[in-house]
């Protein structure tokens, strides 16, 4: 999978490649692949990269990622590959955001948390996706109305699968 990392105006690719249980082949920018132990329970993890040891909390999707361990403590921007490209068109703004919530990877439908009509706003949950052993809780882009459901709980979806059409909310 193809992430891009935002920190401090510079925008880094990074490739994640699963290898099983809490291992991951990681590429950043140029630099050469590397072997990660990474283990992800809710918003805290623990990153083990050869001796160094990191711990991650990380926000909502869409928000600041925290980064401490070994003198090292930032706030990084993790973005999909979609949605990076989706800020570089618009020049780091998303506008009025995307109106279809879709799985940034394979993984099992764990809960829907909204129903058809119900109104959402921008970072709110919307769907629940279990990939790799984490549960990925996917949050709205804008402010809207619930249209469609594509999903249920349990189903296996593709990468990039719609699971959710918002309708936007109109001002007024």
């Amino acid at each position: 999978m193809r992430y891009v990392i935002e920190e401090n105006g510079h925008s880094i690719p990074v490739e994640v490649h699963p290898m099983g249980g809490d291992r991951y082949r990681i590429r950043v920018g140029d630099a050469p692949a590397e072997i990660v132990d990474a283990f992800m329970d809710g918003g805290y993890g623990h990153i083990l990269l050869g001796t160094n040891s990191f711990s991650i909390e990380s926000g909502p999707r869409g928000e600041e990622t925290h980064v401490r361990g070994r003198g090292l403590d930032t706030k990084l921007l993790v973005l999909d590959s979609r949605t990076a490209r989706r800020r570089a068109r618009s020049g780091g703004d998303t506008g009025g955001g995307a109106n279809v919530v879709r799985s940034p990877m394979p993984g099992r439908v764990v809960d829907v948390l909204v129903a058809e009509g119900d109104a959402v706003s921008a970072g709110q949950g919307i769907v629940i996706v279990e990939a790799m052993k984490m549960e990925n809780e996917l949050r709205a882009e804008i402010d809207g109305i619930v249209s469609e459901i594509h999903v249920r709980a349990d189903d296996r979806v593709d990468g990039n699968a719609d699971l959710v059409t918002l309708d936007p909310k109109l001002e007024g």
